[in-house]
């Protein structure tokens, strides 16, 4: 259990069969904490919704943000762990990492955390979200591990543009099913894995399912993925919820809860973004907001950025602008991106009214 994946593919190949299928695997642990996200939308992992403390699909930048969220709050569990670690006593904890002793303790907080992205280059290659993606889910694919938190990854479009180095280079086990070309070869297989007879390129159109695994053996190996239709992996995670019904470890999503503080954070960032303006400012710029947001709520904002900020508000109608301010440096002023305080505020008050009862705010 401790080593990230990466699966890739060229599309129809088997791709997402074969991420279902450790998804479901890990979903039978009962000490596993799911967080799915399937960025093509179709739904081809709803199976395991029902086990899942986040879970969301869609190719739409809410589904995005979502994900976004999930790889922030896993960045910051990481701390928390090498803390929780580092005050084990040494007969407990013996190797300062975790082990399947300890993640079964569930006082302990340190059960497995399995975070599940099909068509991750959705996630990688979106303007406005690529470069925190990067530097988050490289910081997880590097510390993850020794702490019991795991990353899935499965793309049909393993380049560099799609799927950063940091994140290929760092991946313990590598499937990689049909591909057309040596590039999306040796980034899902690794480095001169084509010049060494490992080509992934060779399979055909009757090789559905079928691909090299590198990182499972000493050697590479040509394997397929068991098939499981949508009704078997539907029995499959009904007994997987029963499984954590019995251990009471359902949580999140999959007990149909929304409104943990992060979430509540996340649905209200118009208003938490009204709250960073002082009194008698009327306008700031990007930077300045994000800055805020993360001074006043860390957990939540971890890394927030212009672009994250421009990204949450997008949904809303909001588009950063050229706004008039101080530079805090210099004294000086000038034009940069930001955002009116009464748009925001109008944003707010039509976002809240039509969350508690509708276009007008009248509720039953």
């Amino acid at each position: 259990m401790f080593s990230n994946v990466l699966i890739g593919a060229m599309p129809r190949f088997g791709k997402t069969f074969a991420l279902r299928v450790l998804l479901l695997a890990c979903a039978l642990d009962p000490t596993a904490q799911l967080r799915i996200f399937e960025l093509k939308g179709t739904g081809d992992l709803s199976p395991m919704e029902g086990c899942a403390h986040r879970y969301a699909s869609g190719a739409d930048d809410t589904t995005l943000e979502q994900a976004m969220e999930s790889l922030r709050e896993i960045y910051t569990e990481l701390d928390r762990r090498s803390k929780r670690i580092r005050e084990l006593p040494r007969e407990l904890c013996p190797e300062n990492k975790v082990t399947p002793q300890l993640s079964a303790r569930r006082d302990l907080g340190l059960f497995p955390i399995v975070l599940g992205l099909d068509e991750c280059q959705e996630l990688f290659s979106h303007p406005d979200f690529k470069d925190e993606a990067d530097r988050l889910a490289t910081g997880i694919i590097k510390r993850g591990p020794a702490m019991g938190i795991i990353l899935i990854l499965a793309t049909q479009r393993p380049d560099a543009k799609s799927l950063p180095t940091g994140v290929s280079a760092n991946v313990g086990t590598r499937f990689c099913l049909r591909v057309m070309g040596q590039t999306e070869n040796d980034m899902v297989l690794g480095t001169s894995a084509y010049k060494n007879g490992i080509r992934a390129t060779t399979f055909t159109q009757k090789d559905k399912g079928i691909g090299y695994l590198v990182g499972a053996g000493d050697e590479a190996q040509i394997v397929r993925s068991a098939y499981l239709d949508a009704p078997a992996a539907e029995a499959i995670a009904a007994r997987a919820r029963a499984l954590r019904e019995a251990a009471g470890s359902l949580s999140g999503h999959a007990l149909g809860e929304t409104d943990e503080p992060q979430a509540r954070a996340s649905r209200s960032v118009l208003g938490n973004v009204a709250a960073v303006f002082a009194p008698g400012e009327d306008r700031l710029w990007s930077d300045i907001i994000a800055a805020r947001l993360t001074e006043q709520w860390p957990t939540t904002y971890l890394g927030f950025s212009p672009a994250t900020l421009a990204a949450a508000l997008k949904p809303y109608g909001l588009k950063p602008a050229q706004v008039w301010g101080t530079d805090p440096q210099t004294g000086e002023g000038r034009n940069r991106r930001g955002y009116h305080r009464d748009a925001i505020t109008t944003a707010w008050e039509t976002a809240e009214r039509r969350r508690h009862g509708g276009p007008h705010g009248d509720s039953e």
